[in-house]
């Protein structure tokens, strides 16, 4: 478990905000001894080399419009031509905006993600409850704002279209609650990118969702997509697991890749890492964008058990803005 001096160390490094993020920490490092992954799976999951193509440029053209997501409704228009509706709806502070190319018949709705402080608390927050569309068990948060959201993105969707869906942090979340939505109701949901996102689902409800094309991009000191605690049960659904394949951010052009069933046992098992490297600027779309360009020319894969070797330790002195 982490010593309270390393609590105290990371509380100084967040600040105020990250007090809302060092509850759910507190949470994980109570459970994250609870269940282990042996020395011997570790060696077994963590020394693969997967061999999976990446489209990295893709990539960093859906963090673009993830960052834009945060901007006011005139530069989201002026970036992004196509766009046909940009909304908060209700009394959710989630923006979301939709882009649609009608000669190509796509679709994008993205969704912007933790804006203050009151939506860092929802990243947090651990209660589930039943979704009332699909019965999935979900986030109570995230699912309050996927379905103010929905109501209000649905008549602005084309059916027939190839729909794609984005988010960070929060609204990486929502954008995969939101995809699932769209995949019930009969839309073309071509595919669910999302970056920095935490946990919106459990156990039960991952298992139901092997079918959906999400794909998550984290930063490897990114303290987020750990929550909530993925020990923490939630009665007969079961522990928070992340559902999709993840794309581990090293710094230049290295990265790591593991595929659905290795992201989850290697994150429920590990301890992951201590306190005192885990940073909130990391956390920035900026600094997801950073770490995409750097692999335009050329990135390459390491084994997850080899991944400590290209990581820096985060400058705090230097506080990224939001986006």
């Amino acid at each position: 478990m982490f010593e309270n001096t390393q609590v105290k160390r990371a509380a100084g490094r967040f600040g105020r905000t990250g007090r809302h993020v060092l509850a759910g920490m507190a949470c994980l490092a109570l459970v994250a001894g609870c269940t282990g992954i042996t020395p011997k799976e570790l060696q077994s999951l963590g020394s693969e080399l997967h061999q999976q193509k990446v489209d990295f440029a893709g990539l960093e053209k859906e963090a673009r419009r993830a960052r834009t997501a945060y901007a006011k409704e005139g530069e989201i228009r002026a970036a992004y031509p196509d766009t046909v509706r940009v909304a908060t709806p209700g009394s959710k502070d989630v923006q979301y905006f939709i882009e649609r190319d009608d000669a190509g018949r796509t679709q994008y709705l993205v969704v912007r993600g933790t804006a203050d402080n009151k939506n860092l608390s929802e990243d947090v927050a651990v209660r589930v409850r039943e979704d009332r569309k699909t019965g999935l068990p979900v986030h109570a948060g995230f699912e309050a704002d996927a379905q103010a959201i929905y109501a209000d993105a649905k008549p602005h969707l084309k059916r027939g279209y190839e729909t794609r869906f984005v988010g960070h942090s929060l609204g990486g979340a929502v954008a995969a609650i939101l995809a699932v939505y769209a995949k019930e109701d009969g839309y073309d949901v071509e595919s669910v990118v999302t970056f920095g996102q935490p946990r919106f689902t459990t156990a039960s409800g991952a298992a139901k969702l092997a079918g959906l094309p999400l794909t998550r991009v984290v930063d490897e000191n990114d303290v987020i997509p750990m929550l909530p605690p993925g020990l923490f049960h939630n009665g007969p659904y079961g522990p928070y697991e992340q559902v999709g394949p993840e794309i581990i951010l090293l710094e230049g052009p290295r990265y790591v890749y593991l595929p659905s069933h290795d992201a989850t046992r290697l994150s429920a098992g590990e301890l992951w890492r201590e306190l005192g490297v885990a940073d909130l600027p990391d956390h920035k779309m900026q600094n997801y964008l950073k770490r995409l360009e750097a692999k335009r020319s050329g990135a390459i894969e390491v084994a997850y058990n080899e991944r400590e070797r290209y990581v820096a330790k985060p400058k705090t002195a230097a506080r990224a803005a939001v986006r």
